[in-house]
C-alpha cells in the first residue's frame, strides 16, 4: 500500500481515529484510516494539533515572561481580570496580541505552531494565575 499523501513510498505508519456522535454509545462512531509513509507521517503529526508530541516544549524564560506581565500589567491591567467569560475572552485576545508584538519588537520569529506553544505558556502559567490573584485583591 502506497502512502497517501504523497503516494510513491510504502506506508509504514497507520493510523485509525474513531469520532464518537454526542449521545451515542461508544461503538457507534465512525473509524477514519490513513496510511503513511515515515516522512509525511512526520509531517502530519507534528502540523495537527493534539498530536504533535513536540507540543508545549517551547516556552518563555521565566525572567522574560516576567518582564512582559509586569509591561502588561502596567499597559492593560484588564488582561489579568477573569471574572466571567468574557472578560477571559478580551484579557486573552490582548494577551495574544501583546505576545505577538512583543516578540517582533525583540526580534524573535516563530512559526504559527511555536506560537502557539507560547501563548499555552504565556496564559497558563502559575505565574499568570498569581497576577490574576493580585488583580483580584486591587479590584476586588
Amino acid at each position: 500500500m502506497f502512502c497517501e499523501a504523497c503516494h510513491q513510498q510504502e506506508a509504514t505508519v497507520h493510523l485509525t481515529t474513531t469520532f464518537h456522535a454526542e449521545g451515542l454509545a461508544p461503538e457507534a462512531g465512525t473509524q477514519r484510516e490513513q496510511h503513511f509513509c515515515q516522512q509525511c507521517a512526520d509531517s502530519y503529526f507534528s502540523c495537527t494539533p493534539g498530536m504533535n508530541s513536540a507540543r508545549d516544549l517551547i516556552c518563555l524564560s521565566d525572567s522574560y515572561r516576567s518582564k512582559l506581565y509586569d509591561l502588561l500589567e502596567a499597559a492593560h491591567p484588564e488582561a489579568f481580570d477573569n471574572t466571567d467569560a468574557e472578560a477571559c475572552r478580551r484579557g486573552s485576545e490582548l494577551m495574544r496580541d501583546f505576545l505577538r508584538e512583543h516578540l517582533r519588537k525583540d526580534k524573535i520569529e516563530v512559526n504559527e505552531d511555536a506560537f502557539g506553544m507560547l501563548c499555552s505558556d504565556f496564559f497558563c502559567s502559575h505565574h499568570f494565575y498569581s497576577r490574576v490573584d493580585d488583580y483580584r485583591r486591587k479590584n476586588g
